[in-house]
């Protein structure tokens, strides 16, 4: 990593869109090579690509300096791993890690099960501290509409099913996931 790239990096994680748009095409074609031999079930290419975006933009917030490793090697596992959640998340039509994690406050069987198989205990903290992160963001940002629907999509429902459990149209529950997506992704970049 050079002193340009570090620069870039400590700005990105600042919020420098400039500096993370220089990211993005340096690891661009890590993004296009780690999409190339997968298949996204209810999604195209397109989709697996901005996984892999959020997979970049979680490496660089998450990026640790002080740590011996290699920011590739880092970025590379973060977008790799984002693109195979959502294939297996498009797959299973359900989030079980989210759904245990996000909507318990104790710990369960789940949990301990995840953690004992967790190969890096760098990954688990990081991908906690992220659940804790976004656990504050949603209680804070989100409607209880959007609480609502977001416990259902995260329990693997669809449109019309979260319709009829909530009594609202299939539009309004679009309408509902729009916006979360949209804060979502407000809150990938803060």
């Amino acid at each position: 990593m050079d002193a340009a790239e570090i620069e870039a990096l400590k700005k990105a994680k600042a919020g420098d869109d400039e500096s993370f748009e220089m990211l993005l095409k340096k690891y661009e074609k890590y993004l296009y090579i780690n999409t190339k031999s997968y298949y996204l079930a209810d999604g195209d290419r397109d989709d697996l690509i901005q996984e892999g975006m959020i997979g970049l933009l979680k490496g660089i917030k998450s990026f640790d300096f002080s740590k011996d490793t290699s920011f590739k090697t880092f970025v590379i596992m973060c977008m790799r791993r984002q693109i195979i959640t959502a294939i297996k998340n498009s797959n299973a039509k359900k989030n079980q890690m989210l759904n245990t994690t996000y909507f318990s406050d104790e710990e369960s069987s789940d949990d301990k099960i995840y953690i004992e198989t967790s190969s890096n205990a760098e990954e688990e903290y990081l991908y906690k501290e992220l659940l804790e992160e976004f656990k504050k963001y949603s209680k804070e940002h989100f409607s209880e509409l959007e609480k609502e629907v977001l416990d259902y999509l995260l329990k693997g429902y669809n449109y019309g099913e979260i319709a009829d459990k909530i009594g609202k149209s299939n539009k309004v529950v679009d309408n509902t996931y729009q916006r979360i997506k949209s804060k979502v992704k407000n809150w990938l970049k803060d």
